[in-house]
């Protein structure tokens, strides 16, 4: 019998899905397709899309997936009203006779019977995918999806993914994550485990060997195995160091080194064996890299600890131990912040933009750029510099020389506090304008004299606010910027030369406010003067009188067009 209080977080994450569904880029779609979708994107990532085939004599079968020689076949069945009832042993058997008679060789018979019931369109579909389940039935799974309970074992023939599933894989797509890692098997000696008096998680404790990792890694193109770790491979000093530890004393390695620690929503315990459903390190990415880039190979031990959450997860105890767990590496303040939740919902947002915000240091370099290949990056240090200039009790000096400072508590709340995961603050309409400024503004460089770049480097954070003042100057601007963020027209190649005079006139305007200022005081150079707030505010007020912003607005109005 199922506890009260798990039934009810089954119906919480039910709720919120369906909710999800009535909102967003899902808006359009019935119910049951906007189910099928989703759980694609959530369970394979947005780069995926399913062939869907529910409809007339489609056989039983919503939907097809191809992951790379994997084969997804796909039935659902979606509460439109949140319940969580319990599937129906006939649902469950018709989906099970159906993947009997693709994977069966005896059911050759049944096959041809059941084939010419489908409509003409989808039968070559089909054969190719009966044929392949014959030849290798690992190769084609049939899954179940839905938002119902399941009581029925899967079998070599189908697999069911009932709410349980469907609530974690929510709560992982909910907060951002990449998609999960399926599930991971170990073997741990001299494990142990205890749990928490409420509940709230199991944890577990033993020596794995160092080879099983390498070979998740190895099967792991996409590096999901990390998806919820703040860091990708950083190739630090400290990563040298563990990897000669790993080569010169493997004997000892786990005695020496903090180990693995794994968040993951389900563990299966049998003797030594241990299967770890949607697992991700959370701790010890820089170990396992460091040692996978070695040429050695030795039998070597290394410390694991597995955390289970509940089905919903408890994300203040996760952020706690990501944050207290992660010291091996020098970590900075930008970075624990990275599955903070306004983090996760820019990232969503510039999605759309096709602009990959980088939340996880090197992310981008390690495992996006090869992914995405229409995609720009941003990333989250340079975003909270372009924000900051849009508030005025930060200053532009703050924001380029004390970056970090962006992080603390309070300066966080004024940049990031209004960023929800509804995306109906109007603060979104400003990130657009900002991102596309500063990325104007990082490109202007490409258009100037090799002296005149010096000064813009260090000047940029107020020419970023003078761009985006003159957008807001122009309701024509706000009204193409999106466009040209999503066209990715932000001065690559091409700025017109009125755009190019009014700018490289703020630019002259603050070199002479520095010289003046220098003459007063020798050590204020131009790197000195952009560090202070009073300094660069005086300078934006006399380069960047109003008429100024209004020359630059018209300019970028006439010249928008030919931004390349």
């Amino acid at each position: 019998m199922i506890k009260p209080d798990v039934l009810k977080k089954y119906r919480q994450s039910a709720v919120e899905l369906n909710q999800q569904f009535k909102a967003g880029k899902f808006k359009t779609l019935i119910p049951e397709r906007a189910f099928i979708e989703w759980y694609a994107e959530a369970r394979f990532g947005n780069f995926c899309k399913p062939r869907m085939l529910d409809g007339k004599k489609d056989g039983g079968i919503d939907a097809v997936i191809d992951i790379g020689e994997i084969t997804y076949v796909l039935q659902s069945k979606y509460e439109v009203t949140p319940r969580v009832s319990l599937v129906s042993r006939n649902d469950i058997g018709e989906f099970q006779n159906l993947a009997r008679k693709f994977k069966d060789p005896n059911c050759e018979d049944e096959y041809s019977d059941w084939i010419s019931t489908v409509r003409v369109e989808i039968r070559n579909l089909y054969n190719k995918i009966h044929q392949k389940a014959v030849k290798n039935p690992k190769q084609v799974r049939f899954i179940f999806i839905t938002t119902k309970r399941s009581e029925f074992v899967d079998d070599e023939l189908f697999e069911t993914e009932d709410i349980q599933k469907i609530s974690a894989l929510w709560y992982l797509y909910s907060e951002g994550f990449t998609p999960p890692t399926e599930h991971i098997d170990l073997l741990l000696d001299s494990a142990w485990y205890t749990s928490s008096e409420k509940g709230r998680y199991i944890t577990y404790v033993g020596l794995a060997e160092v080879k099983d990792f390498l070979r998740l890694m190895r099967e792991d193109e996409n590096e999901r195995l990390f998806a919820q770790n703040v860091r990708t491979n950083l190739h630090s000093k400290v990563n040298e160091y563990i990897r000669k530890t790993y080569e010169d004393e493997p004997d000892v390695f786990w005695l020496c080194n903090n180990g693995v620690y794994i968040v993951c929503k389900k563990v299966q315990a049998s003797g030594n064996q241990y299967k770890l459903t949607y697992p991700s390190v959370i701790n010890g990415s820089q170990t396992l890299h460091a040692i996978a880039e070695s040429s050695q190979k030795h039998p070597c031990k290394i410390l694991v600890r597995i955390l289970e959450m509940d089905i919903l997860g408890d994300p203040k105890l996760l952020s706690a131990v990501v944050r207290r767990t992660n010291t091996q590496n020098a970590m900075k303040l930008v970075n624990l912040f990275a599955h903070d939740s306004a983090q996760l919902s820019i990232a969503t947002y510039l999605d759309r933009y096709h602009i990959f915000y980088e939340r996880r240091e090197k992310e981008w370099q390690n495992e996006r750029k090869t992914l995405l290949s229409g995609y720009v990056p941003v990333d989250t240090k340079n975003v909270a510099q372009w924000l900051s200039t849009a508030d005025s009790s930060i200053g532009l000096g703050i924001a380029r020389s004390q970056v970090a400072s962006l992080f603390d508590d309070a300066n966080y709340q004024r940049i990031f506090g209004s960023f929800s995961s509804d995306f109906q603050s109007p603060v979104y309409g400003k990130l657009i304008e900002l991102v596309w400024a500063g990325l104007f503004v990082d490109n202007l460089s490409r258009h100037l004299s090799e002296r005149t770049k010096v000064f813009t480097k260090i000047s940029r954070l107020l020419l970023v606010k003078a761009v985006y003042e003159s957008i807001q100057h122009s309701k024509r601007l706000k009204n193409i910027v999106p466009d040209m963020l999503t066209e990715h027209r932000y001065g690559r190649k091409y700025i017109t030369t009125p755009i190019l005079k009014v700018l490289k006139d703020i630019i002259a305007s603050t070199v002479a406010e520095q010289k003046e200022e220098q003459s007063k005081d020798p050590n204020i150079d131009y790197s000195n003067f952009f560090k202070r707030n009073d300094l660069i505010d005086q300078a934006y007020v006399t380069a960047c009188f109003p008429d100024v912003i209004s020359s630059l607005a018209n300019a970028l109005e006439k010249g928008a067009v030919k931004i390349q």
